[in-house]
């Protein structure tokens, strides 16, 4: 469960295949479709390995 202002993930791993699960990622990260696909290449589909590989390289990455 989500506390004060993070959301939820929208799952345990990223589908780069499954548009619709791909906004909801973008959304969540605070990222581009570019940055999402670069995370998912450079760390693979863990959220969690894409979510530090962002934070790594200086994005939002969810609310923290």
């Amino acid at each position: 469960m989500a506390t004060d202002n993070q959301p939820n993930p929208p799952g345990d791993t990223i589908d780069l295949d499954d548009e619709a699960a791909m906004r909801r990622w973008i959304d969540y990260f605070g990222v581009t479709v570019t940055q999402l696909e670069e995370a998912v290449k450079a760390a693979g589909n863990n959220a969690q390995d894409v979510k530090q590989h962002l934070l790594n390289q200086g994005s939002s990455a969810g609310a923290s």
